[in-house]
């Protein structure tokens, strides 16, 4: 190696002449510095081969001094293994001899038990076949005996059979007899009753008719007088007295009923004449039966009031109104006559029978509204009693069908029908 000096171009360094400090490298030429760090370079470059080489040559030293200690450990460990399983060896072959001697004497003792096992079921297998042939010929003979009863019984039940059917026809026969005489006899007193009910029908139609309504007002108007007038007595049905609270009379309203297929002229002058008899107001026809000229179900025919039924409520209201507001004026102007020819020409007016008349078709459009309703409610009613109709007859056939299976042992099902049927 050549001498060389490694110098550090940051070392400090002094002039000797002015004591100035500066770096080396400021004191060096350039290029100086540059040719001595390529030598330096080079050096080093040169020292790290050989330093690698010497490496690889001591690891290679190394290794191969480890491999063959290894190698000599291995092989001793090689030759105790080979000494270990002949050993092993030699122990397998006499326990292999062992094994199988206890092997072949456990065979033969299994063997001869099989064989004695065999034996003993040979003799319960005949016993058993012995057993069977018996129970086969006890079979046939009970089969025997069963098809014998089963003739027997079937021969019984023919002659019961008999028995009963000409027992059932003999009661048959007697029921058929009475029967028809009930028939008859039921058939006589319905042809006697309807013969009566035809000749009564049209007065208990009226005396219906007049009932309903001598209630009807009766429970409108609590503070007026309601007479019926009795029968067999002349005049008209029911005589109603308009009264206020205070008990002062208003008027009178006569009423007749009647409840016939066909129209008679004579029914007005009959009612006039009831009117002037009990000092009475107004006069009001309740018919189902109009003159033929007549098509509105409320008018005013020769100052009586001609009106159906179901409009004879609201024309109650409709005449009280106006009584109670004519006595009201006779006692604001008493004794003035024009007045009450001005009230009577008012009754009679056009006017007021279609003021009357809009107060009835109120009334009756109410009427028909409510009418709706119940008929609407009816319907839901009877939906729901023919759904509950419905389940009731669904479970009474599941509980035949329950007995029908259990041939008689559900008898606590007996009485579900008829509980049921009550209820409903």
């Amino acid at each position: 190696m050549t001498n060389k000096i490694i110098i550090n171009p940051q070392d400090q360094i002094t002039c000797p002449h002015c004591d100035t400090s500066f770096a080396l490298r400021d004191a060096i030429a350039h290029q100086l510095i540059e040719q001595h760090e390529e030598e330096y370079a080079a050096m080093l470059t040169t020292e790290r081969e050989q330093l690698q080489q010497s490496l690889v040559a001591q690891a290679t030293k190394d290794a191969s001094k480890t491999y063959q200690s290894q190698l000599s450990d291995l092989k001793g460990q090689l030759k105790d293994s080979q000494d270990a399983e002949k050993s092993f060896q030699k122990q397998i072959a006499l326990t292999k001899k062992k094994t199988e001697s206890q092997v072949r004497q456990e065979l033969l003792v299994e063997s001869q038990s099989m064989k004695d096992d065999l034996a003993e079921k040979d003799a319960q297998l005949d016993t058993f076949r012995q057993q069977e042939l018996q129970l086969r010929k006890e079979k046939k003979a009970i089969e025997l005996q069963q098809k014998n009863l089963e003739i027997d019984v079937a021969r019984k039940l023919d002659e019961e059979r008999a028995i009963i059917r000409s027992q059932v026809a003999q009661e048959h026969k007697l029921k058929e007899a009475e029967l028809k005489k009930k028939i008859d006899d039921a058939s006589k007193v319905n042809d006697e009753l309807t013969r009566k009910l035809e000749q009564g029908s049209q007065q208990l139609q009226g005396e219906v008719l007049e009932l309903e309504l001598e209630n009807t007002l009766e429970q409108s108007y609590l503070f007026d007088l309601i007479d019926p007038v009795k029968k067999g007595v002349n005049g008209a049905d029911v005589i109603q007295t308009v009264r206020l609270r205070s008990g002062s009379v208003c008027g009178k309203i006569i009423w007749e009923t009647k409840r016939t297929a066909n129209w008679s002229n004579a029914w007005i002058s009959k009612l006039k004449a009831d009117v002037q008899s009990v000092a009475g107001d107004i006069g009001v026809l309740v018919t189902s039966a109009f003159p033929a000229d007549v098509s509105e179900p409320l008018v005013l025919k020769d100052g009586i009031w001609l009106v159906k039924p179901n409009l004879a409520k609201g024309l109650s209201e409709a005449l009280r109104t106006v009584l109670i507001e004519s006595h009201r004026q006779k006692i604001i102007s008493v004794g003035k006559n024009e007045q009450m020819e001005a009230l009577y020409d008012y009754i009679c007016s056009n006017q007021f029978a279609q003021r009357v008349r809009a107060v009835v078709d109120s009334q009756e459009q109410m009427r028909v509204d409510l009418d709706k309703e119940k008929a609407a409610m009816q319907r839901m009613w009877k939906k729901r009693e023919t759904q509950i109709n419905g389940i009731s007859t669904q479970m009474m056939a599941v509980c035949g069908e329950l007995q029908g299976l259990a041939q008689g042992g559900m008898p606590q099902l007996d009485g579900i029908g008829a509980l049921t049927m009550e209820n409903v």
